[in-house]
């Protein structure tokens, strides 16, 4: 079997991976912990030899199948879900707030700037000292919380599909590509030996994924408000439902 062939079946096990949340006792670090397991190896691989666009594809689509996996397993075993993904419930609840009402940290960049800016430097950090391994981590307890609000506003809204693909929002999406394509970038040093091995190539994915960061920034700013008025009016009794506590019972 080739390498090739076996990384991406490697991958292919990864939607399994959230249910490892749902094992009684197993805690809420277990998932982000073991996530990149499936990953990892291919991930590196590609690092190491400077391949940086194989290795965001590797990475991505680890994402999206992580992602799949908690919106699954949301929708699917909500119970086990609210119980095994770190910070999830009170992610949910913020969320579900802002669709509710309107008003959330989403509506305001003084707000959540400071919290996407501290994200950032932790992860560059465990990028760099982990050879990327934890920013993986990090990167699928960020997933993880933002899949679980998805799949739980899928569920309510009564619309499995539309609901998951508009309850990820287009700000999040730009942010996890900007954060995977500096992950693979911060992981390189570790993975090859050297302080600073980064030329021109390096520093023009670097500018790559700093735009993606202000986009992300500039497109929440706009439409954040909007936005969660849309997914208001699409699933209107998922908010009376907030409103009545319903919700509360997947605690």
């Amino acid at each position: 079997m080739s390498t090739a062939r076996r990384d991406w079946l490697w991958l292919a096990l990864t939607p399994l991976l959230p249910l490892a949340a749902a094992i009684p006792g197993a805690g809420r670090w277990l998932l982000p912990l073991a996530a990149p397991l499936t990953v990892y190896p291919a991930f590196a691989a590609r690092v190491r030899r400077g391949d940086y666009e194989a290795a965001w594809q590797v990475a991505m689509s680890w994402a999206v199948l992580l992602s799949l996996g908690v919106i699954l397993l949301a929708e699917l075993w909500p119970q086990a879900a609210a119980a095994g993904i770190l910070h999830g419930q009170a992610y949910r609840t913020e969320m579900f707030g802002w669709v509710a009402t309107g008003a959330a940290p989403e509506n305001d960049w003084r707000l959540f700037l400071p919290v996407h800016l501290e994200h950032l430097g932790l992860f560059l950090v465990l990028a760099w000292v982990s050879g990327g391994y934890l920013a993986l981590v990090m990167g699928a307890a960020l997933v993880g919380w933002m899949s679980y609000f998805v799949g739980c506003f899928a569920l309510a809204s009564g619309h499995p599909v539309l609901g998951a693909a508009a309850a990820w929002v287009p700000w999040a999406v730009l942010r996890v590509f900007a954060f995977v394509l500096l992950g693979a970038l911060f992981a390189r040093p570790l993975l090859v030996r050297r302080p600073w091995p980064f030329t021109r190539l390096e520093y023009r994915l670097m500018a790559l994924a700093a735009a993606g960061l202000v986009a992300d920034v500039l497109v929440k700013t706009a439409l954040a408000h909007t936005y969660g008025l849309w997914l208001r009016q699409m699933a209107r009794h998922a908010a009376a439902a907030l409103y009545s506590g319903a919700f509360r019972t997947w605690g």
